[in-house]
């Protein structure tokens, strides 16, 4: 949400609406729990709401989610990135739930080079760590080998400096000067959305519209 729908879109929605904007990515889970303490007027999430949900009770705190409403902006794409260097280009959902797994742990074991795998995992309360756990790991636990970082954005900047290394994240983390490679898999859909409690208010509800006029 911050980098492909907040921040390029930012400047705009401020100028149009008229509100300054306080933005802090601190996760999806971390997010949701905030929201429902009251120290935002809106969260941001990057996954169904089931799997956000499931982030927030991570982060700390069983939320119901009947109180809330999410409003989608756009869709995104999770996709998996491997170092330039790495032969390995294709990979199913299947091999790379045992990856996260620990199930394969060198990537000679699929058709790579003899190299320990390094697996890069967005922030234990992050939602898209949480969408991978439930979409590809059908709920499984990760192996305690994989990295979890402060932030998604993490995984684009560490996976290219490793050779062994491999991550999940959003397409739109993937810039055209990044130099990874993307392993071709089975399409992993979600949404880029905002969650209030209940109907948003009105300053609220005109961000929102905003960025989805920005995003289109």
């Amino acid at each position: 949400m911050v980098n492909v729908v907040v921040n390029p879109s930012r400047a705009f929605v401020e100028k149009s609406t008229g509100h300054a904007l306080e933005i802090n990515g601190n996760a999806t889970g971390r997010g949701l729990v905030d929201l429902t303490e009251g120290k935002a007027d809106a969260a941001m999430v990057s996954e169904p709401m089931d799997i956000a949900l499931a982030a927030a009770e991570v982060a700390g705190k069983k939320i119901d989610g009947a109180t809330l409403r999410m409003h989608e902006v756009r869709k995104d794409e999770i996709v998996f990135i491997v170092h330039p260097n790495n032969p390995v280009t294709k990979l199913t959902l299947q091999q790379i739930s045992d990856i996260h797994t620990g199930k394969i742990t060198n990537w000679n074991q699929l058709g790579g080079k003899d190299l320990p795998i390094s697996v890069y995992s967005d922030a234990i309360t992050g939602g898209t760590r949480a969408m991978i756990k439930k979409v590809v790991m059908n709920g499984a636990d990760y192996a305690p080998s994989v990295r979890s970082l402060t932030s998604v954005s993490r995984v684009a900047e560490l996976v290219p400096n490793d050779e062994a290394g491999i991550g999940g994240l959003g397409r739109g983390f993937v810039k055209p000067d990044t130099k990874v490679k993307l392993v071709q898999t089975s399409k992993i859909e979600r949404p880029l959305a905002f969650v209030t409690v209940g109907e948003p208010q009105p300053k609220v509800k005109q961000i929102i519209e905003a960025f989805r006029a920005a995003s289109k």
